[in-house]
């Protein structure tokens, strides 16, 4: 190793280059397009501007970086009649010595609008000719998006809405925060569509799921997202279980009609909780997935099994009991029941209390019996009433 001159190209420019003493092998040139320039100029010892400009040169196109804003080029055109300020052309710093131009005529205008001089800007430098950056502040933010909706792939915890864009073969091109991904036919609901062309140009919320190699592109799911609704869903339902319900039909089979609701819930209405009319459509066969259909909550058995009902809202006996029966009201009851406890009184249907052995004052009751009685307490919740015999 002997001190050397050597010349190091710092650009694509072939005269822009510096000579420099450093100890290498004689006849050494260091060229900036080589993979390995920047590292063996940081060995050489040479100082870190030096570096950094050499490693722009080698990353001329398609990185991101952070720059301010510092000069906006403007022009006055005549638009319908009217003499209008456009924004043409952006100059962002990026460094002390590297300035890149955007081309505000090809950012959507929403953007444009929205800047000033001062600005702090994401940009992607998109090419480099003639020793000048040209970027796009659009392209940063579209790629910025990308990796926010690549990095939630299988959280369960993130949606993005999404516009329904174009139908294509095997699902949907879904546009979301500008950048496009695909929804295959088979998540666009939470039961098999009837009509693929029915959520075209709708606006849903969706979750990555996986990225498809074949189209280049990240996969999302409405289905999922919906799933994820389901446990609200049906303690709203619980909250809200006598309410009228319209839905549509997603299938039949042999025990009755099955309808989607409250967007992400699927139940069952049997064959014998149909009304007489619809019954009448199921025995002729002339339901089909899409229809309306109108129902009530008939029983919750767990999250995805729900019994639905044209009969009637699902009525409980015990609602507003301890309005109607207080502590200390005397009534009359029917003795139903007769067991080492005590004896069971039903006050009205459905609705029975208690009056236990050490309450019975050695009566001897049997089933049938009418007795007055005095209320103890009414618990709704545990549907208990304890009760004396009068």
């Amino acid at each position: 190793m002997t001190e050397q001159e050597i010349t190091i190209q710092l650009s694509d420019d072939p005269f822009d280059t510096k000579t420099v003493i450093v100890k290498v092998p004689k006849g050494t040139k260091l060229m900036s397009t080589e993979m390995y320039a920047a590292e063996a100029m940081a060995l050489y010892d040479m100082v870190d501007e030096e570096v950094e400009k050499v490693q722009k040169s080698e990353e001329i196109t398609n990185y991101i970086t952070e720059g301010e804003i510092a000069y906006i080029k403007k022009e006055t055109r005549n638009i319908d009649g009217e003499a209008v300020e456009v924004k043409i052309e952006a100059l962002v710093d990026i460094s002390k010595k590297n300035t890149a131009v955007c081309n505000l005529e090809k950012e959507p205008k929403e953007i444009v609008d929205q800047l000033e001089v001062g600005m702090s800007v994401d940009i992607k430098v998109r090419s480099y000719k003639q020793g000048t950056l040209y970027a796009s502040i659009s392209d940063a933010m579209d790629e910025v998006k990308r990796n926010e909706i690549y990095n939630a792939i299988g959280d369960k915890g993130i949606g993005f809405k999404g516009k329904v864009k174009e139908l294509i073969h095997g699902g949907y091109w879904v546009e979301v925060g500008g950048v496009q991904c695909f929804m295959p036919g088979s998540l666009g609901g939470l039961n098999k569509l009837h009509n693929f062309e029915a959520i075209v140009g709708k606006e849903l919320i969706v979750m990555p799921i996986t990225y498809s190699n074949e189209k280049q592109t990240i996969v999302v799911s409405h289905r999922e997202y919906l799933r994820t609704m389901i446990p609200t869903a049906v303690e709203n339902l619980r909250e809200n279980i006598k309410e009228h319900i319209t839905g549509f039909v997603t299938g039949t089979t042999k025990f009755g009609i099955f309808a989607e609701f409250n967007e992400s819930l699927t139940g069952l209405i049997p064959k014998n909780e149909l009304d007489e009319s619809t019954l009448k459509e199921f025995d002729n066969r002339n339901i089909k997935p899409g229809d309306e259909i109108n129902f009530w909550t008939k029983e919750i058995i767990s999250d995805r099994k729900i019994i639905l009902s044209q009969q009637g809202p699902k009525i409980n006996l015990w609602d507003g009991v301890d309005d109607k029966y207080k502590p200390m009201m005397i009534t009359e009851g029917k003795v139903t029941k007769v067991t080492k406890y005590g004896a069971f009184v039903e006050l009205e249907k459905g609705i029975s209390g208690l009056i236990h052995k050490t309450k019975l004052k050695n009566t001897e009751l049997t089933k049938g019996d009418i007795v007055n009685i005095k209320i103890g307490s009414v618990n709704v919740s545990d549907r208990k009433i304890t009760m004396n015999l009068v």
